[in-house]
């Protein structure tokens, strides 16, 4: 386990003449000149579509960040080589979190067939926890990655079938679906959501949307956090924007899937 406290750094007075250097700055184009250079961008390369370099580069910077961030961030692991799976991540955190004790509500975005859902509706057994399921049910939004295109996971509106009367879906896209649904909601509970969303505008909704609700002692599971363009990057971003405290209650298959509290 490891912790992460983002405290605020020691007041300084800003002095302007004792400017530190740095590759930020050095890569920072002066004020006075800012006006040009954005005309002169404008005219030359923005005539270029250079949309699949700089994707390539935002991901190549992803993967440096998400590096530091495993190396800051170590896990327990087995000590003879066992490989662990996400089945044996929920139980561990179910149970060292005390998840049936009190009821709780479960939300999971990226529902595809119900698969990961389910086994939370029977790891949790209390009667008064509830269950939701947010998809489209109609297949990814937009492209993912080469093999994930838009309509990726599609099950042609079908949602999963179930007799748990705890549990209930929501379907459509997770921007029009999320902020109602919320807006009615009781958060007195402790929150779990579990995302498998895949695409980063997808996580990073979810994250940004259900940020004035999130409390200490809500659990997030990400279900591809080592995709570190997506929900690596998504999360970075919430936690950036928002002074998130967290801590990392576990991760497995190599930080492919990740467990976060908010502290």
């Amino acid at each position: 386990m490891s912790v992460i406290s983002r405290q605020l750094p020691a007041q300084v007075e800003y002095d302007p003449n004792r400017r530190r250097i740095s590759l930020n700055r050095i890569f920072q184009i002066p004020q006075m000149f800012r006006p040009s250079v954005s005309s002169l961008a404008g005219s030359t390369i923005g005539r270029i579509d250079l949309e699949r370099p700089a994707t390539g580069l935002t991901a190549l910077a992803s993967w440096v960040r998400f590096a530091h961030w495993r190396r800051i961030h170590p896990v327990d692991r087995p000590a003879d080589g066992t490989r662990r799976h996400r089945g044996w991540l929920y139980q561990t955190i179910a149970e060292k979190e005390h998840l049936n004790a009190e009821p709780i509500d479960f939300w999971e975005f990226g529902v595809f067939r119900g698969e990961s859902l389910f086994a939370w509706m029977k790891l949790i057994s209390h009667p008064d926890s509830r269950f939701v399921g947010f998809d489209t049910f109609t297949g990814l939004p937009e492209r993912w990655r080469a093999t994930e295109l838009q309509g990726a996971f599609n099950v042609y509106g079908r949602i999963p079938q179930t007799s748990d009367p705890r549990c209930s879906f929501q379907a459509g896209l997770f921007q029009e679906t999320l902020l109602p649904f919320a807006r009615r909601h009781d958060f007195s509970r402790r929150l779990i959501i579990h995302l498998d969303a895949d695409l980063y505008s997808s996580t990073l909704f979810v994250l940004t949307t259900l940020a004035p609700w999130f409390k200490p002692g809500d659990i997030i599971f990400f279900d591809n956090f080592i995709c570190s363009v997506d929900e690596f990057r998504a999360f970075e971003n919430y936690v950036q924007a928002f002074r998130v405290k967290y801590e990392v209650l576990g991760a497995v298959q190599e930080y492919l899937r990740v467990c976060v509290k908010i502290v």
